[in-house]
């Protein structure tokens, strides 16, 4: 019998917490055409119409889930450094596209911005500030950092890899999609683009944004 979100249920009082995690999960597990009120009842063990007292619905459901991901981000400290500050935020975004791939486009496609998304950005312009920018200068600074990160993993997730694929084979896989009558310097070109090792270029990307940030410093 194949491994459904029924291995997530659990017992004991509900609450609005309870519920969300147990949708985190089922999410994760089966996808997000899987998630209904009475799927959920059913992991939960309880009533459907019992949920309806601490979610309003669906859409409040998904809202929920893309702030439970936020609340897995990691806020920096008071007295980080500020280089630091903005790589752990990034590393944090791009590591919720690997935990959540159903659910990573909740994360800024419900127009919400709950509590932990607003402290996180409060105290990375806090490092920011710090290090000598204006309030103005900081947001436009982590407007990019989040569209980057975010960016990047939505990229991942939609160019994923074939399970336990090489990269050689990746890249043969990939050349097959190409036009049959395309030139050879651009069949040459999507394999240079492709031959990728995506750790190292999300690395890439983030020192290049913090080296043009430090160059803007006053």
């Amino acid at each position: 019998m194949p491994k459904t979100a029924a291995t997530i249920r659990t017992r004991g009082r509900l609450s609005r917490a309870r519920i969300l995690a147990a949708a985190v999960q089922l999410v994760d597990l089966d996808g997000l055409e899987a998630l209904t009120m009475r799927r959920l009842a059913e992991e939960l063990n309880v009533d459907p119409m019992s949920l309806y007292n601490h979610v309003d619905g669906k859409d409040a459901l998904l809202d929920g889930i893309a702030e439970a991901l936020w609340n897995e981000v990691e806020v920096p400290a008071d007295d980080v450094d500020w280089k630091q500050a903005l790589q752990s935020f990034a590393i944090s975004l791009r590591g919720l596209a690997h935990r959540h791939p159903h659910s990573f486009g909740l994360l800024l496609g419900r127009g919400v911005m709950p509590a932990r998304e607003l402290q996180a950005i409060d105290a990375t312009i806090g490092a920011l500030e710090r290090a000598g920018l204006n309030r103005e200068q900081a947001a436009e600074m982590i407007r990019t950092l989040v569209a980057y990160a975010v960016g990047y993993g939505m990229l991942e997730l939609s160019t994923p890899p074939p399970a336990g694929a090489t990269r050689m084979e990746q890249i043969v896989s990939l050349t097959r999609t190409l036009p049959q009558d395309a030139p050879f310097h651009l069949i040459e070109l999507a394999r240079l683009l492709c031959d990728c090792d995506m750790d190292y270029q999300f690395k890439l990307g983030l020192d290049l944004i913090v080296s043009g940030l430090e160059a803007r410093l006053p």
